[in-house]
């Protein structure tokens, strides 16, 4: 029945006609399927593609490139910014979507996303998630990386006034700009200590080999130390100025910080930085909600300075007002390797600072010198007072208010 029905059958030109179409379309199909797949095996060759997003410093550097060489001058789709997109940039960016430009001889592909419903930064200041996908013909990932280290170099060079300052945001490091150069002799003190310092982690950052052969890892750790306004963040500025390299800055006192979060922060943190931990005491606070203790534990604090995953090539400074506060664990060497008393100031030093802001002034000098006496202050107090008084030298002399407040305050 069956060899009947299609002899029959195959004598109608109408079945004929639809089983020879049914056929080609079949062969049609498969060929499409065939072409999609080389086309896209010859794509994966020819072409070279990497992605970034804006948590990264990568994408900032990779955005200054763009526009340093003016690959996308001829765009014709841009779209406003809050100045955000990449700081060092100018007020405008590409477009959400594809844009293709040629550079030096290379065709490439730039595609933006941006995903609104992604939101980064912390509560305060989010902005949504954006990535950039670059693609190269013929080309190798060696080129895009060395493009987005021209971005860092030019980053680096263009407009730095000062060390760069990282901000642990959530999981991320946020680079939010530079800060102005300090000059390591505006940070005033009765002895050597600064000088003693900077030598120290001077010798540390040219030491990688030294570590490695006696099998030491290759970390320091400071502690800063002594009243409040004695100079300690002011010192970390001028020893990051010195030595060219930034700072990422880490507040252990938050609540809402946890020890994975701590210690993902170290191990990932800027490259050529100073970490620092400013107010370290902060950690030893009891903080809890309800019945639920929040933030960083002591356990969590230590494994994070000098734990299995810990970076290395980098100094730790941490800061405190009450060095009798922390414990004894938190600051023997292996984590804190050199610790730095910044008192109280006297008078001879005082004046020092007296003859920055009047430089023309020695018998006056002379003379807040002698109102001091034996009296030692800090040099937070004394800059106020000779800022309140810049334009009267004979008062700022006098000292009249800041003892006042000094003898107040001990009199407390």
């Amino acid at each position: 029945m069956i060899d009947s029905f299609l002899i029959d059958a195959l004598k109608s030109d109408f079945f004929a006609g639809g089983l020879a179409l049914g056929a080609l379309g079949i062969a049609v199909a498969s060929l499409r399927v065939i072409i999609m797949a080389l086309y896209k095996m010859v794509m994966r060759r020819v072409w070279v593609s990497l992605t970034l997003d804006n948590r990264s410093a990568a994408y900032r550097h990779f955005c200054i490139w763009m526009e340093h060489n003016n690959v996308l001058s001829k765009s014709r789709h841009v779209r406003m910014t809050d100045g955000r997109w990449a700081s060092g940039t100018k007020g405008y960016a590409p477009a959400p979507g594809r844009h293709w430009f040629l550079y030096q001889g290379k065709v490439c592909c730039l595609e933006r996303d941006i995903n609104e419903k992604s939101k980064i930064g912390n509560p305060h200041s989010q902005r949504p998630m954006e990535t950039l996908n670059v693609t190269v013909l013929l080309g190798c990932i060696s080129t895009i990386v060395g493009w987005i280290e021209c971005g860092r170099q030019i980053a680096q060079a263009k407009d730095r006034i000062g060390p760069g300052l990282h901000i642990l945001k959530g999981d991320y490091w946020d680079n939010i700009g530079d800060i102005p150069r300090r000059s390591l002799d505006t940070v005033v003190v009765d002895d050597d200590c600064v000088q003693r310092v900077l030598e120290d982690m001077r010798w540390f950052y040219s030491a990688s080999n030294w570590y490695t052969q006696r099998g030491v890892p290759w970390r320091r750790g400071y502690l800063f130390h002594g009243p409040p306004g004695t100079g300690k963040s002011s010192l970390i500025r001028a020893l990051a100025s010195e030595l060219s390299l930034d700072i990422a800055t880490l507040d252990v006192g938050r609540t809402t910080l946890t020890d994975d979060d701590l210690r993902e922060a170290m191990i990932c943190a800027p490259k050529r930085s100073l970490i620092a931990v400013e107010d370290v005491d902060a950690v030893f606070t009891q903080r809890k909600n309800g019945d639920k203790q929040t933030g960083v534990s002591f356990s969590g604090l230590l494994n994070a300075i000098d734990g299995v995953a810990a970076q290395e090539g980098r100094a730790l400074i941490m800061t405190t007002n009450h060095k009798n506060k922390l414990d004894p664990a938190l600051i023997r060497p292996g984590r804190a390797d050199v610790h730095t008393e910044l008192g109280l100031v006297n008078a001879t030093t005082a004046r020092q600072l007296f003859d920055r802001f009047f430089p023309n002034e020695p018998l006056l000098a002379r003379r807040f010198q002698e109102r001091l006496g034996m009296q030692k202050t800090s040099p937070a107090e004394i800059q106020g007072w000779l800022l309140a008084n810049s334009s009267d030298p004979s008062k700022a002399a006098s000292a009249t208010g800041l003892l006042a407040k000094l003898n107040r305050v001990a009199a407390e």
